[in-house]
């Protein structure tokens, strides 16, 4: 070993180093030598130096794989040169003889990134090589080239998966034929002597070993050349891919009838089960990239008739977590024949001219779906797999709250139930007509049983309750639940000896399905009773958990009447909050608070009989949560919401919790905590600022971190409606304090490419001139503004823009709102505008009214054009060569205005002016109050635009000298029709 691979590979092995000084130190050595010539072919050629410590040798190949991700592509910065790259392609081609199982998986991956990149442009052979590598041990068998050609299947099978992203998928397209005719050769070959060595019982274990592990690798290439070489709309009865999964069934059937044999202990019992596991895979993996070849495939029913039949005899109480993954595939491939979209003609004409289709049908209704298989497959399900397994109970015992999560979010060993409810609820769906009459009769039987029958038989009641909720729907018009419920689930949930525990769970769940369905409103109060009694601290923890997500499903349902339910809403909500503390998993606490939430949420105002008690545990949970904990917390949150917009006024009350979380969340300290909660706190900061009456200190002091979330531009357009509240809330103390900050932050957002974002800053400034104008301090806000740059980036954009622009339509507004509030700061301000233009101007009135006749005709909204008209009629007595220019234009105007009021009907455009951002709520926030009382003395809908024009036309005749003069110096030189027409509508 040379003196430099010494170096190196001590250096590996500091940068593995428990002392993060030496860490350092090596770290900073190796990125120094990145960028050295011949590093990496160095550091691969150290990874087959058997001289090198074994962990140093996997340093270095995991250290050149992360340099293959960084510097071989050509586009990389200090991109690998072409020698250094062709040294490696070489070097590494020796993992073929590599005898350490770890350092081959790592190289194999190397390889991998190195052909989706390189293959087939610069290493064209690369396929051919590890093809050659997989035949070594077919020519020539010994112990050598066993190795090769092992090494070249496990390559082969991580150069597939690099190859197969979607983006290069067409690089494995045209050599898939040729890959998949070599690995199913080796696939089948591996098979057939495994099977005659075990016929003949071989000895040599190692040997027999091998050959599973062949095919195993063989058939995970397989899977994965079927699925991304093939187009798999091309692929017909007679393609390949087909043809295998044909011959795919023989094998199977043969090594299970081998696996049946053997016992636990054998060597190969686990091979040969992750084997017919890869064949289930592989049969799945074609149904659902082409489902319809699936079905004509030749032996279709006869997989599905093999797959049944281990359904059908396998016991579950062995409990066989292994063993139930192939039952869960043949589930899984029943479901998708059962109920596919992609096997049913979505039209007539489809259904009489897909001959495909056509010969589906007949497979599924004649050969697969007979009514004897139907009733057989459902009757399994719900005697054998529907219920609990052992297993499953002794989780519920030992850890009830993993139990109900489970339920929620099914782990692995709940899948075999969970895939066995979805089969029987397609199936249902699908021959309710074969299925009803049978279940009918097992409800009955059911009945039947009480608590003082065997576990076993408790268990099967509770499976046969379970199919009533999964098919709720389809019993709907069968089953009169109501008459069930108070008749035999009632008593039965009511009765609490313990062998009934399960059963108590079962009504509770059962509820939950049917509330939405069919249960009548009489019957409501009687429900809640019996979930109180689920509630109570002596019973179950399991069905106390499960009955919240019950009472939520009862509360949210869109029946719910809150006067019904008001009456156990206290027992309810002391249930829950005790609960909450005896609870320890966070999941289950997060269903509490999301059951309170709806509750909060459906009681409105009348929450504040209850909001006190559920308020001051927030603090508490909060607190005691931990610093990961972010989905509670966050729940905490949506918690607070419901109450804000629920106590209206009174959430005033409290901010001594709401703000100090708000300001939690917004510490720039904790990054991950921010961007986690942002979007919650956003929702509860704009319910507070709606919901208040006055902008107290606290609330005030929260305006100023807003200003800095208009750097965030997820979250931009919430933070501009809080910002328009704070507005509409408390103006003076906000133009006051932050006036230029704030309209500092609008301009940088005024000419954003949302037109929502761009609707509502523009609306912010609009309220900012109506309050400002009805408070007698519009000089002073003009003034703030004009110290930013938010009327020059309106401006550029309306002089610039030549075609239609929504966003010119609401600057328009703005300026005209201006013009109408006072025409003598109009003026001033068309000035200061044109002292900033290049090069400047005395001013832009003359360019900026002709914008308003040039684009009169893109403000489609009648709020926007009767503003405008307001606006260019209180320009008129401002008797200058500007205005007199623009007269005919401003007279054009007008006439199209009054005459679409004219056509209405009216004699006024009236405006309501809807806004769609606002929550329609059963009583009004505080702030649609205070935003239609600004609508409401909005000048556009208080003056009369016939009587405005006319005053003001007459102000400009008065002070051009009286109507002759008028005629003579101004009228007298327009068209005389467009003087006519308007003088006739004015009179």
């Amino acid at each position: 070993m040379s003196s430099v691979n010494v170096q190196i590979s001590q250096i590996l092995l500091d940068a593995s180093s428990s002392n993060a000084e030496t860490r350092r130190i090596a770290d900073a050595k190796l990125k120094e030598w990145e960028k050295t010539p011949n590093f990496y072919p160095t550091l691969l050629e150290m990874t087959f130096d058997n001289s090198i410590d074994i962990h140093a040798r996997s340093l270095s190949i995991i250290y050149m794989k992360n340099g293959i991700e960084k510097y071989w592509r050509k586009s990389s910065p200090c991109c690998l040169p072409p020698e250094e790259k062709s040294r490696i392609r070489q070097t590494i081609l020796k993992t073929f003889e590599e005898e350490n199982n770890a350092l081959a998986r790592q190289l194999d991956v190397a390889i991998a990134k190195i052909g989706r990149i390189d293959y087939p442009n610069d290493w064209p052979n690369l396929i051919e090589i590890i093809l050659q590598a997989i035949k070594m041990y077919d020519i020539d068998p010994n112990p050598k080239n066993r190795l090769i050609s092992y090494r070249g299947l496990t390559l082969l099978n991580q150069v597939i998966k690099s190859l197969s992203s979607s983006r290069i998928s067409r690089k494995i397209n045209a050599i898939a034929p040729e890959l998949l005719s070599n690995t199913v050769s080796q696939f089948i070959n591996n098979i057939n002597q495994f099977i005659t060595k075990f016929t003949e019982n071989s000895s040599n274990e190692a040997d027999i070993r091998y050959n599973l592990e062949f095919a195993l690798y063989a058939l995970k290439c397989i899977r994965k050349i079927i699925v991304f070489g093939y187009n798999h709309n091309n692929i017909t009865p007679d393609s390949d891919p087909i043809k295998f999964l044909n011959i795919l069934l023989e094998y199977m059937i043969k090594l299970f009838s081998i696996y049946q044999t053997l016992k636990d202990s054998s060597p190969y019992t686990e091979l040969l089960l992750r084997i017919i596991k890869g064949c289930g895979k592989a049969f799945i993996n074609i149904q659902t990239n082409n489902p319809v070849q699936f079905t004509l495939m030749e032996r279709c029913p006869e997989v599905v008739s093999w797959y049944w039949d281990k359904i059908n005899t396998y016991d579950r109480k062995t409990c066989n977590i292994d063993y139930e993954i192939v039952i869960v595939q043949g589930m899984e491939i029943i479901t998708h024949l059962v109920k596919n979209p992609d096997l049913v003609p979505t039209s007539r004409a489809e259904a009489e001219q897909n001959e495909d289709l056509k010969k589906i049908d007949n497979i599924l209704r004649n050969v697969i779906f007979i009514p004897t298989f139907v009733e057989a497959l459902s009757e399994v399900l719900i005697f054998k797999y529907l219920s609990f397994s052992e297993n499953e109970l002794s989780n519920w015992e030992f850890s009830p709250e993993t139990f109900v999560c489970d339920e929620d979010s099914p782990s692995c060993e709940s899948q075999l139930r969970i895939c066995a409810e979805t089969l029987f609820l397609n199936l249902f769906s699908s021959y309710s007509e074969i299925i009803a009459p049978k279940i009918l009769v097992y409800v009955q039987k059911a009945s039947e049983i009480t608590d003082k029958a065997s576990k076993d038989d408790i268990l099967l009641k509770d499976a046969i309750y379970s199919t009533i909720g999964l098919g709720a729907n389809n019993f709907s018009e069968i089953i009169d639940f109501d008459s069930w419920f108070l008749n035999n689930l009632l008593q039965e949930g009511l009765n609490k000896s313990p062998n009934f525990v399960i059963i108590r769970r079962r009504i509770s769940w059962l509820i939950s399905k049917w509330i939405s369905v069919k249960v009548s409103k009489e019957i409501r109060p009687k429900i809640y009773e019996l979930l109180i009694s689920l509630l109570v601290p002596e019973e179950d923890l399991v069905i106390r958990l499960t009955t919240i997500n019950t009472v939520h499903s009862c509360v949210d349902d869109w029946e719910f009447e809150l006067d019904s339910y008001l009456p156990y809403n206290e027992a309810i909500i002391d249930l829950c909050l005790r609960l909450i503390f005896e609870t320890t998993e966070f999941d289950c606490k997060i269903k509490i608070i999301n059951c309170l939430s709806v509750i909060v949420e459906r009681m409105g105002t009348k929450v504040v009989v209850c909001a006190e008690k559920i308020i001051n545990i927030l603090p508490q949970l909060w607190d005691s949560s931990g610093e990961e904990q972010y989905t509670f917390k966050s729940a905490i949150i949506v918690i607070l919401t419901k109450f804000v917009i629920a106590l209206r006024q009174d959430s005033m009350q409290i901010y001594n919790i709401t703000i100090p979380i708000i300001k939690k969340c917004l510490d720039t300290s904790t990054k991950s905590q921010y961007y986690f909660f942002i979007e919650d706190i956003l929702e509860l900061w704009q319910g507070i600022v709606q919901n208040a009456t006055e902008c107290s200190p606290e609330l005030l002091s929260l305006f100023q971190p807003l200003l800095t979330l208009y750097d965030y531009g997820t979250t931009l357009l919430t933070v501009i409606k809080i910002t328009e509240s704070y507005v509409v809330l408390a103006p003076d103390v906000i133009f006051q304090q932050y006036g230029i900050d704030l309209f500092n932050r609008l301009s940088e957002v005024i000419d954003h490419p949302k037109p929502e974002i761009v609707k509502h800053t523009v609306r912010i400034i609009d309220f900012s001139l109506q309050i400002c104008h009805h408070n007698q301090c519009l000089p002073s806000i003009i003034e703030v503004m004009m110290n930013t740059p938010i009327f020059e980036k309106m401006l550029e954009t309306i002089m610039k823009e030549k075609g239609y622009c929504l966003a010119i339509v609401d600057y328009l507004s703005i300026f005209a709102r201006i013009m109408l509030c006072d025409a003598n700061i109009f003026l001033n301000l068309m000035k200061h505008l044109g002292q900033k233009c290049e090069p400047p101007q005395d001013s832009i009135l003359k360019p900026m009214l002709q914008t308003y006749v040039d684009r009169i005709d893109t403000i489609g909204h009648p709020r926007i054009r009767k503003l405008v008209g307001l606006a260019l009629s209180n320009i008129l007595p401002i008797l200058n060569q500007d205005t007199i220019d623009q007269l005919q234009g401003i007279f054009v105007i007008m006439s199209d205005i009054l005459i679409e009021v004219l056509d209405s009907g009216k004699k006024d455009l009236t405006v309501n002016w809807h806004d769609d951002n606002n929550i329609e709520l059963e009583e009004e926030s505080l702030d649609t109050i205070r935003r239609n009382e600004l609508v409401k003395n909005d000048p556009i809908n208080n003056i009369n635009i016939f009587d405005f024009f006319k005053s003001k036309l007459s102000e400009l005749e008065t002070i051009a000298g009286g109507p002759q003069s008028f005629n003579d110096l101004i009228l007298s030189h327009m068209d005389q029709m467009i003087v006519l027409q308007v003088q006739k509508l004015i009179q």
